[in-house]
This record gives structure tokens, sequence and C-alpha cells, in this order.
């Protein structure tokens, strides 16, 4: 029987935590990762790799949904103890431990209306109303370029809005989640990936606060990280969101 995660609906969190107290993990909506399901509840691979992680080492976590950026800033300030979903920078890394090894891996894509479907080069980018979300990492050069005319967001839902309703020209996104969108024949006729294909890759991780409380139990979560992984469990998983 699966153990129930603690989904909390808001920001704030206890100034004081007591042993044997739930590891606060901090999220956003992130289909197919994280998102809502039947009944409000939160589902997707992020969910069942930590309902797994549950079960095999009696650990318990407990889920609140903020912005993207805020969840990072409450891992920095040791408010948050976990991430899932995570790329890994080496700003983000003076204040998270990331585990290994990395669960998933994405790669970087831009879309568009589906007239825009040709660009081809990262140079035909300058101009245009690029929609991305706040404090995520993409790739380089994109990420760094301030010439680039970006126009930032909370989270993917607000991206795929001002994209539908021509308020960017283009959005970037990461296809596992962008390419799970798109399976709505509706928004599929309205978006599409440019032929651009970004130099990278995107790796996903578990990362600890390095302030946080979860120093104690990184061993534990790294070996059964690997043992997933190793016995195929995580594959198996993400077969069913594909």
């Amino acid at each position: 029987m699966r153990r129930a995660l603690v989904l909390l609906l808001f920001s704030g969190c206890a100034s004081a935590q007591q042993a044997g107290e739930p590891l606060r993990v901090v999220t956003d909506y992130w289909p197919p990762f994280r998102m809502q399901g039947a009944g409000g509840q939160l589902e997707g691979l992020d969910i069942d790799l930590l309902d797994e992680l549950q079960r095999r080492t009696g650990l318990r976590f407990e889920v609140r949904l903020q912005p993207w950026a805020r969840a990072l800033e409450d891992m920095r300030r040791g408010q948050a103890d976990l991430m899932t979903g995570l790329a890994r920078t080496p700003e983000r890394e003076q204040y998270i431990d990331y585990l290994e090894p990395t669960y998933h891996a994405c790669a970087p894509r831009l879309y568009g209306a589906p007239e825009r479907a040709a660009i081809g080069d990262y140079a035909q980018l300058g101009g245009m109303r690029i929609g991305y979300v706040l404090q995520s990492a993409y790739f380089e050069p994109f990420d760094s370029d301030a010439a680039l005319h970006k126009v930032g967001v909370k989270n993917e839902e607000q991206l795929l809005q001002m994209q539908v309703r021509g308020r960017v020209e283009l959005m970037i996104g990461t296809d596992c989640q962008v390419d799970f969108q798109l399976r709505d024949p509706m928004l599929s006729r309205q978006l599409v990936k440019l032929a651009y294909l970004p130099p990278a890759q995107t790796r996903l991780y578990l990362g600890l606060s390095r302030t946080g409380r979860g120093a104690a139990e990184r061993e534990l979560l790294t070996r059964t990280l690997q043992q997933l992984l190793q016995d195929g469990w995580m594959e198996r998983a993400a077969q069913r969101y594909r």
C-alpha cells in the first residue's frame, strides 16, 4: 500500500522542525511530472517517485505547491528540504546538494505558431518575444543572452496561455513537458516545435537544501534512487506518461 504524500496548498512553513517530521518538498505544477489529477490530487512521474521513495525508505514527504522561483528561494534559505525535477546549474549548487544519479532527461526546445516552425537557427530568435519560466535553466547561450527579448512568467501554465493568446511569439520549454501538453488536439494545432534544436540536454535531479533538514537522509535517498534506476522501476514509471 502506498504511503500518502501530504500536500499543502500554501506558501508558509513552520519555523522549527522536530525530529521525525516529514521532509519539506517544494514544487510547482509541471506536467507530466507534477500535475493535478482527479479530485485535485497531485500526481505525475515525480509524485510516483516520491511515493516509491517513501515506500522503500520509510521517510515521509510533505509537498508544498508554490511558484518555481519561490521554491528555489526556500531551498536557498533552508525553509524547504527537497526538490524534484531540478536542472543542475553552478548558481544552484551553492545551496542545493544534487543527488546522483540523474533520474530522467529531457531536451530544451522552442515552440511557436505553425508558421514559425521552419526557424532553424539560433540567430533567427533575435527580435522576437520569447516566453520562459522565471529561474528556469534551459541552455547556453539562451539563459545568459541579454540581447534576446525574453518575457518571464511564474509557471508553464501562464507560459502556454501567453503563447496561445499571442503575447509572445515563441516560448521555450522542455520536450518532456510541452510535448505532453501537446497531446491536446486543440493546442497542437496552435503550437509546434521549431526546427532549431538546441545543443543541450536537461538532466533532472533530486536535490537537498544545503541548509535544510535532509542531510542525514542523503545517503539513504541516494542509495534508494540508485536501486530504482538499476531495477528498472524508473523506466517503467516513465512509460506511463509517454
